[in-house]
């Protein structure tokens, strides 16, 4: 029993010493170590950009890393325990990128994200190759080099830069059109560069004339504002008229000699194209209208304006002096000497036609319906029995030739009823006494309008209408010539109750009268009508001249282009060449404006 006692005893000490080591054990635990930030590449970019995080303790296992950009989560795209690749987020910002795993969260570098660039304004918006352009906008790379500014597609030199100001250099290859800015951030489209270039001369029209003529010069790239163009002759400077893109016209300048014409704007100097100088010519006058400024006359193409004149009937010039007569606003009969009123009488009326003789100035009006004709400021009252008509119907205010004076005595055209009847009579006043040239009886109505008084004779043109002798209605009206009262038809190729006749002119033996032939412009010379196409883009023949005996100039405006103008020897000479378009260097003048020309 001792012995069993004494055995357990045993086993429950030798027990109590092995049951505890053979109890299970606990687990091991490993620590997992923080993630660590090196290096990020690259440093900046746009959203978008890959960014590869270099450092340590990452999870390889992508899906275990959170990748934030300034706190705005990123995508990994591949993971090693040294190195992750992610993508920058769009709508993140500028800050710290931070990794976050198991182990804890790095906090690295700051990314910086890039802008695009915009463009505000540019500074000229015009100018010519290697004119510095000044950029403004936002976001521009403050490295020069770092931006990359093309004019319409051809890159610009960068001369300096800051974030918000760019300068370059306009590019000579480059043509117009918008300007942009290319940074690492993108790229902005600003606004349209426009180069100037230098103009071109395609031709010039006339290519020889005299000092104040006009002319044309046609091409490319001049500038539409007159005084932004420098036309010189051979190194004289012109005058410019009017402008346009592709036209200019301007004015032979006094002084220049022979050789090129050459055109410069802010874009440089153009090619030349060779110009002669010719001798000086008359001087021209032409009286009519300029629809910008009212009646006056021109001198050579240049308009002066009579503000006063609200018609001019007449212009008769003496020496380098200029006589107008016609209405006024002030309603009492005045002329106009050189632009300068002289009032003949203070009652209401108007002078319609004047004459200057050495130191005597003779002008024919009217004062309350009565004619009157004054001489240095003296009227004269024409004699009248019955109702007289000066310048009657087709006429209009072509009166020139209305008043002619000879020897100081005066001489009026026009017409008188016969008796009571409404029959006109052709008649002419000589110094104040009627004196008819038709009897009123043996035709329908007729008209002087236009006398001329050479060599002792006296010569009158107008108008006779023609009956027809079974009907007794008019079937023509016929122009007419009459010398000493002598009548010789003007001959027409055919009958028309639009003939007129307005003007008359006596040089040694021939006599030329002007008017219209069935509404068109007519000239007849010693009773036959010159060629009929010649004046008939005519309204009306209103005013002959004949130059030194040889230089036939005759007044009128050429209805099929609209322009004041007359005819020297047949040919058509405008007053604005190359206007076409009304404007401030253009008066598109109407066509049946031309009233009086004078030539010395």
């Amino acid at each position: 029993m001792k012995t069993k006692l004494t055995y357990s005893i045993c086993i429950f000490f030798v027990m109590s010493f092995i049951l505890p080591g053979c109890k299970k054990s606990s687990p091991v635990l490993i620590p997992v170590k923080v993630p660590a930030i090196n290096t990020i590449s690259p440093t900046s970019g746009i959203a978008g950009t890959v960014v590869t995080i270099s450092g340590a303790n990452f999870s390889a296992t992508a899906a275990d890393n959170t990748v934030k950009f300034n706190g705005t989560d990123a995508t990994v795209t591949s993971a090693t325990a040294g190195k992750l690749t992610v993508t920058a987020p769009a709508a993140a910002s500028t800050g710290a990128i931070t990794v976050t795993t198991a182990g804890g969260t790095a906090t690295g570098p700051v990314f910086t994200y890039l802008l695009a660039p915009t463009i505000a304004t540019i500074s000229p918006v015009s100018a010519k190759a290697g004119t510095a352009i000044t950029i403004t906008g936002t976001n521009f790379d403050a490295t020069a080099a770092n931006n990359t500014v093309k004019f319409n597609g051809v890159a610009a030199a960068i001369t300096s830069a800051t974030t918000t100001k760019l300068v370059v250099t306009a590019p000579a290859a480059a043509t117009s059109g918008a300007v942009t800015v290319a940074t690492s951030g993108g790229t902005a489209t600003g606004p349209v560069f426009t180069f100037i270039v230098a103009p071109t001369i395609t031709a010039i029209n006339p290519t020889s004339a005299a000092e104040g003529a006009s002319v044309t010069i046609t091409g490319t790239d001049f500038d539409a504002v007159a005084a932004n163009n420098t036309v010189k002759f051979n190194g004289t400077t012109a005058s410019v008229t009017t402008a346009n893109t592709t036209q200019l016209v301007v004015k032979v300048p006094t002084g220049g000699s022979s050789g090129n014409v050459t055109v410069t704007t802010v874009g440089g100097t153009s090619n030349g194209i060779a110009f002669t100088y010719t001798a000086t010519g008359p001087t021209v006058y032409v009286l009519g209208s300029d629809t910008r400024s009212g009646y006056g006359w021109w001198k050579n193409s240049s308009f002066t304006a009579i503000p006063s004149c609200t018609s001019a009937y007449a212009m008769v010039g003496s020496g380098t002096d200029i006589y107008i007569a016609g209405p006024t606003t002030a309603n009492v009969p005045t002329y106009w000497k050189n632009g300068t009123a002289v009032q003949l009488s203070s009652q209401t009326g108007y002078t319609f036609s004047i004459v200057v003789s050495g130191t005597d100035v003779y002008c024919l009006g009217q004062i309350n319906g009565t004619y009157y004709v004054w001489k240095n400021g003296t009227a004269t009252q024409l004699t009248t029995t019955t109702v007289t008509n000066i310048g009657g119907s087709g006429t209009s205010n072509y009166l020139n030739n209305a008043l002619a004076v000879s020897n100081g005595d005066t001489y009026v055209a026009g017409a008188r009823y016969l008796g009571t009847s409404t029959i006109l009579k052709a008649t002419y006043w000589k110094n104040g006494t009627p004196i008819d040239i038709t009897d009123g009886i043996h035709s329908g109505n007729a008209q002087a309008t236009a006398i001329c008084v050479s060599g002792g004779a006296i010569y009158i043109a107008g108008f006779e209408e023609i009956r027809d002798p079974a009907s007794g209605g008019i079937i023509n009206k016929a122009p007419r010539l009459w010398k000493n009262g002598i009548s010789i038809p003007l001959t027409t190729p055919g009958n028309s109750l639009f003939n007129s006749v307005s003007s008359i002119l006596v040089s040694g033996g021939d006599v030329y009268v002007g008017g219209q032939y069935n509404g068109a412009g007519a000239v007849w010379k010693n009773g036959t009508m010159l060629t009929p196409s010649a004046y008939a883009v005519a309204e009306n023949v209103s005013s002959l001249f004949l130059y030194n005996n040889t230089d036939l100039y005759i007044g009128g405006a050429s209805s099929s282009s609209g322009e004041n103008g007359y005819w020297k020897n047949g040919d058509f000479v405008e007053m604005d060449p190359g206007c076409t378009i009304l404007g401030p260097g253009c008066a598109r003048t109407s066509a049946n404006q031309v009233i009086s020309l004078y030539v010395k």
